[in-house]
């Protein structure tokens, strides 16, 4: 069965995880495939404060900077019909995450700890879409947030789909079957 014949019985697709793991590129083909608006969490909040993160971060501070993210997941409850890739650290704000999982489904993008390091290292973005959180070296910062950050993802997704050494269009088409199972589950649960 394909997502054609199926009426998806949640309002939002949420895609969650680390930095590096593919949400904005997976989003925008799962959005695609699905005929869904794409939305991106980082890029709406870079539109509206007419700079890159890091920039910001920089001027403001990243505590400035959960907040705002805060706000937007919260405004972002409103929608329906979208696939929302979340910042990584969009988890962090527990309240708000739950509010906007309610009436959706969660997918963790996952990836290891070197898979993350090689794609940060190669994407020429990296230095202003993802600034350093910690200011400790690169390695290290990933290795001690995945540590915080795993139980957050676990507990705030539906399923979770391993991304190292993977073609995101394999990767949309295994969501879309996860997706498929969880309709038809929720059809005749």
């Amino acid at each position: 069965m394909n997502m054609d014949a199926v009426h998806l019985p949640f309002k939002r697709i949420l895609l969650t995880g680390f930095r590096a793991t593919g949400k904005s590129l997976v989003g925008k083909l799962l959005a695609e495939r699905l005929r869904m608006e794409f939305l991106d969490t980082d890029e709406i909040l870079c539109s509206q404060l007419d700079c890159c993160v890091a920039d910001y971060v920089v001027q403001c501070g990243w505590d400035r900077f959960r907040r705002l993210e805060q706000a937007l997941l919260q405004k972002l409850c409103e929608k329906s019909g979208v696939v929302i890739a979340a910042g990584g650290g969009a988890v962090l704000h527990e309240q708000a995450w739950q509010s906007l999982c309610h009436d959706s489904v969660s997918v963790w993008l996952r990836a290891d700890e070197r898979t993350i390091e090689n794609r940060l290292s190669t994407d020429e973005h990296s230095p202003q879409q993802r600034p350093s959180l910690t200011g400790k070296d690169p390695r290290r910062e990933v290795r001690e947030l995945l540590a915080e950050r795993v139980p957050l993802y676990r507990k705030g997704s539906d399923f979770a789909i391993r991304t190292d050494g993977r073609n995101p269009r394999e990767l949309v088409d295994e969501i879309e079957q996860h997706l498929v199972v969880l309709a038809e589950n929720y059809r005749t649960g």
